[in-house]
Parts: structure tokens; sequence; C-alpha cells
């Protein structure tokens, strides 16, 4: 049985952590966060699901420098945001085992800077389907069902991997992939489209989608990913549905605009309530992970020579939130098209 280390013990890490001590593994906890550690090592992780509560006793640790100094690793899962897992890989890496790896399950696509800090050969791609909340210090709710994607970048069916799958599917049905960058960017596209926009809007995705405009702009980000992702000879994979579901090419017909119209307002009907994380950040005065979302999308597109024009936009106006120069008001919305010249 691997040693696990994981670092981030929000909603997804807490949910996956419970999951494993139940199931006999001992992973060790790294929060973060010393409110969270003393919860945690008081009370034990306190969690929701399908199946029941319950209460699961664990050792969490506030720091890496916290952990007892003669423990190594197996495997690390690296569960905190995008922003963060950088310097969090780079310190993790000398406390794994010469065959040890880390497994990054952030929103966006953090594997290219990742590898380049660390060394490629020693990162597994992750992508988490489900989602998780933290409604106290170590008090935790798996809010819907979904699969766990993982994956060798390269590929590979390796051992590791279904190492790692027994693990992690105690928590949630796991696909492993052999095209897991056709899962970054098929899970890229809708982070891109759903939290960015959320974010400018303030607004829950129901709302914000049931104006015309803002599901105008929705499809136009959404299909800028896609057309980025072709240029980029990437095969989008499946993950709750097509990937092109709700993609429109430049040259579609009135008929083709106006299904996809109505299927994004079936989306908005449908997860109605959802908050965009990135909103979330943003409302604790935390940096967000727009870098590695619409950022990474600009960036990529113009190696290809593909203009992004709206994804661009949703960058430079996030980051103007984060500066303090923009408040988040649905009237950003009026600035977006303006911007994008629609």
């Amino acid at each position: 049985m691997e040693r696990i280390l994981i670092e981030g013990i929000g909603g997804i890490g807490g949910v996956v952590a419970a999951r494993l001590i139940q199931a006999g593994y001992d992973p060790a906890l790294v929060t973060n966060n010393p409110q969270i550690t003393e919860a945690i090592n008081r009370d034990g992780l306190q969690i929701t699901t399908p199946e029941g509560q319950a209460v699961v006793p664990a050792k969490a640790y506030t720091a890496l420098s916290d952990l007892p100094s003669d423990q190594r690793f197996d495997v690390a899962y690296l569960l905190m945001k995008a922003n963060g897992v950088v310097e969090a890989a780079q310190q993790t890496i000398p406390l794994l085992n010469p065959n040890g790896y880390i497994v990054t399950f952030q929103n966006g696509i953090v594997e290219d800077a990742v590898g380049a800090a660390v060394g490629i050969q020693k990162v597994v791609s992750g992508i988490i389907g489900w989602g998780g909340t933290m409604t106290a210090p170590g008090v935790y709710e798996k809010t819907t069902p979904g699969e766990t994607h993982i994956g060798e970048l390269d590929g590979r069916l390796s051992s590791r991997v279904n190492n790692l799958a027994k693990a992690i599917e105690t928590a949630a049905p796991v696909v492993i992939s052999q095209n897991m960058r056709g899962v970054l960017w098929s899970k890229l596209a809708i982070n891109c489209t759903i939290t960015t926009i959320g974010a400018l809007t303030g607004d829950t995705l129901g709302v914000m989608l049931q104006d015309a405009r803002v599901r105008r702009l929705f499809m136009r980000t959404y299909s800028e990913v896609i057309d980025t992702a072709d240029a980029l000879n990437i095969r989008l994979e499946r993950i709750a549905a097509n990937p092109r579901l709700l993609y429109v090419p430049k040259n579609a017909n009135a008929i083709t605009r106006f299904i996809k119209d109505m299927l994004v307002q079936m989306v908005g009907r449908r997860y109605g309530k959802m908050k965009a994380s990135m909103l979330q950040s943003l409302e604790r005065g935390r940096k967000t992970e727009i870098d590695f979302l619409n950022g990474y999308v600009v960036e990529q597109a113009q190696k290809v020579g593909i203009a992004t024009p709206v994804n661009a936009a949703l960058v430079q106006m996030v980051k103007e939130i984060e500066a303090g120069t923009r408040t988040i008001d649905r009237k950003n919305i009026n600035d977006l098209l303006r911007e994008v010249r629609e």
C-alpha cells in the first residue's frame, strides 16, 4: 500500500482523505491552515456523502515542515489552488521516495508549469469531476456525483496510475485516460466559461444565463478554447458531455446558433445554483487561478495563431478586480461586449 501525502484539505481534499482512511490507508494530511489543522486533530474529519455521515479520526499538520523529519512518501496529491501548486510541488519533491510522484488535481492546466519545475516524469495528471465543499473547518460534504480522471501525460498505462486508481476510487469512480491532454482541455473549456464569467457578474450560473448577451459571450469564450485545442491537435475527450455540444463554429447559421443558445439555457436551468469558484476567491480577497485558465488559453492560442479576444478580455478584467480597480458587477458584461466589439 502506497504511503500517501495529501496537501490541501479543503472541500475535495477532506472527502478524499476521509475515504482513504476509511478504506485502510494512512495518508499524511497537510492543511496549510492552522484552523483546519486544529479542527481535524480535535474532532476528526466530519464528512457527509450520499451514503451517510461519518466522523473519521485523523492527524493533520499545517505545513510540510511540521511533518516528522524521517517520513518519505510514494505519492503526493496536490489539492490546493492552481496558483500555489508549483511552489508546493517544489517543496514536496524532497519528501518523496526515489520513484515517488505527484498528482496535480487543479482547475486549469498546471502540468506544464509543474513539469518544468520538478521534471515532467514526476507528474501524473488528475481531474476531479465531482463536487465537495468544506462548510466549516474540518467539516466536509460531497455535493455532486461524478468521476475522477487520471492518467500519464504520455498516455502510458503505468503501474503507478493503477495504484493511484485503487486509492482514489474510494472517493469516486475513476477513469484512467490515455489522453489526459484531451481531458484537461475539455475541462478547461468548461472552467474558462462558467467560472470566469461568473466572477465578473457576481451571479449564480442560472441568473447570469438568463441574459441573452451573457449566453453569446458564454458560447464565444467556450468556442475560442475549442478552436485553440483543435489548432494544437488536441483530441478532446468527453467528460460530462460531448465537448462540442456547446461549440459554435464561426460560420454557424442562424438555426445552429438558436439550437446552441437553447442548450446553454438548459445548462443554466440544470446547474442554476452553481456559484463560480473564481468568484468565491475574489470575494475572499484571494488571487484567482486566471493565469492557468483563460490566461493559459490566450498563451497557447498565440503560439498557433488563433484569435481569442473574449478570453483575453476576461483575463484583463479579472486582474483588474484582483487589483481593486474594478468591482464585481453584472455591468461588467457591458464593458466586455464593448471590448470584444459585439
